[in-house]
This record gives C-alpha cells, sequence and structure tokens, in this order.
C-alpha cells in the first residue's frame, strides 16, 4: 500500500494501492505513517506521491459500507488519517508532495500538510464533503483557510467544484504546476536543494506558522465528521454511491 525508495538522496514515499486508486482505510495509513517515521530517522528530505493516475480520492467508500454501521468506520479512519497529518508536521525533514493526479476529500489533508507542494498538470483538486453530507478532516478546513483564504474554501466545500491543477496555482494552493512526465523529477531537484535544513527551526517554524492552533483544529475535525456521519444524510449518500458503482 506505501512504498519508498531512495533516490539522490531524498526519500520518495508513494501511496500504491492501486485497487482502491488510492483511497484511504486504516491499514494503508498506518504503514504510511511508519515509512514516514523511517524518512525522518534517515535525516532526508521527503518526496510524498503516488502510483497511478490519482493521488489520493480521500476514504475508500466500498470500505465505509462494508460495516454494519458506517458511522464507527469514519470514525476509525479519521483517528489514522489525523495521525498521519500530524506525523507530517512533526518531521524533522522538509516534505514535498508531488501531486500526480486528482485529489478529493481526505487527500486533501495529505497534500496540502506538505511544506511545499508541485502538481503534474493532469492533477485536480475537490473537496467532495459536502456530497456526502460530512464536514472537512484532515486539516484541511485549516490548511484551505490558510491557502486560499475562507472565502474560497467555503465556495469548494458548497459547490464541490473541481481545480484544474493551473487554476490551483493561480489560488496558491499548489507552487508549481510541471508536465506530467516531469513530476517527480522536479520535486527530486527541489527537495535536493534545499540543501541543510535544521530539524529545529523547520519544526517551530511550521508551528510559529500554525496561528489557530492544528492538533486542537484536527479534534474539532474529528467531532465534528463522526457527528456527521451518524446523520441520515451521509447514510443516504453512501448507500447511493455504492449502488451507482456495483
Amino acid at each position: 500500500m506505501i512504498s519508498t525508495e531512495l533516490r539522490n538522496g531524498v526519500t520518495v514515499i508513494c501511496l500504491n494501492r492501486p485497487e482502491g486508486h488510492n483511497a484511504l482505510v486504516p491499514e494503508m495509513l498506518r504503514s504510511l505513517v511508519d515509512h514516514l517515521h523511517n524518512a525522518g530517522s534517515a535525516g532526508r528530505p521527503v518526496v510524498l506521491t503516488a502510483l497511478g493516475s490519482t493521488f489520493c480520492p480521500g476514504a475508500d467508500l466500498r470500505w465505509m459500507a462494508s460495516y454494519r454501521d458506517p458511522s464507527l468506520a469514519v470514525a476509525d479512519l479519521v483517528a489514522e488519517h489525523h495521525l498521519a497529518i500530524t506525523t507530517i508536521l512533526d518531521l524533522p525533514v522538509p516534505v514535498i508532495a508531488a501531486i500526480n493526479g486528482s485529489v478529493a476529500g481526505g487527500g486533501l489533508g495529505l497534500a496540502l500538510a506538505a511544506d511545499y507542494r508541485i502538481a503534474a498538470q493532469q492533477a485536480t483538486f475537490t473537496a467532495a464533503y459536502f456530497r456526502l453530507g460530512l464536514t472537512p478532516d484532515g486539516g484541511s478546513s485549516a490548511f484551505l483557510e490558510r491557502t486560499i483564504g475562507a472565502a474560497r474554501t467555503l465556495e469548494l466545500l458548497l459547490t464541490n467544484r473541481r481545480l484544474g491543477a493551473r487554476e490551483a496555482h493561480a489560488w496558491g494552493m499548489v507552487g508549481e504546476v510541471v508536465d506530467d512526465d516531469q513530476l517527480v523529477d522536479r520535486a527530486l531537484a527541489f527537495a535536493a536543494g534545499l540543501g541543510a535544513v535544521p530539524a529545529y527551526a523547520l519544526r517551530q517554524s511550521r508551528r510559529l506558522l500554525d496561528t489557530i492552533n492544528m492538533r486542537d483544529q484536527l479534534q474539532l475535525e474529528a467531532v465534528a465528521i463522526r457527528t456527521a456521519a451518524r446523520g441520515e444524510v451521509f447514510r443516504t449518500a453512501l448507500k447511493a454511491f455504492i449502488d451507482a458503482h456495483p
């Protein structure tokens, strides 16, 4: 589900769950946390990317629907997801997200938690939470507000509109856009060009820029999405998705 390789002195961590198009399940997130810890211990910059045409579409809805009570699946997944987010934020090395394809829902949190983001031309971004009657998680409520502003964040949530890579760049969601076949090479070059980034300075700078306290925000998100998942809107939307994708 997660693979790691060393390239040009940079640790490349790949989301690699092709049978689920890199959709999130607890086992995958636990593996991601382990790979992140190992990468942090190695002291090399990290490029977080994915294999295939999708970066991460958020939660695996089929997996959720397999639960007798899907709200419990949401609670289980959010706990693992938020641990992955805090792990990224605590890493002593820079994290660069190389966004190779579509991103939705919880995938936004993984992408936006990185210190710098590079998108392939084919990358797209959408919130998708309201479509399921859910509230944002994975820190995306704060990350989006910080990168694109409150008004545009609410617009994305209300409309579920899909941003192309160039529009995401214009909004400030990503730092640059490159050709699809140049994505990982550009991310590696960016990471390698950073030089020595002091671990203490990096961690403390992240905290200084975190003006709302991300850990408190994650707790608020967890409570909100668990509550929403107990509602009839979510259950109906989940059933409609499964019926439409037999």
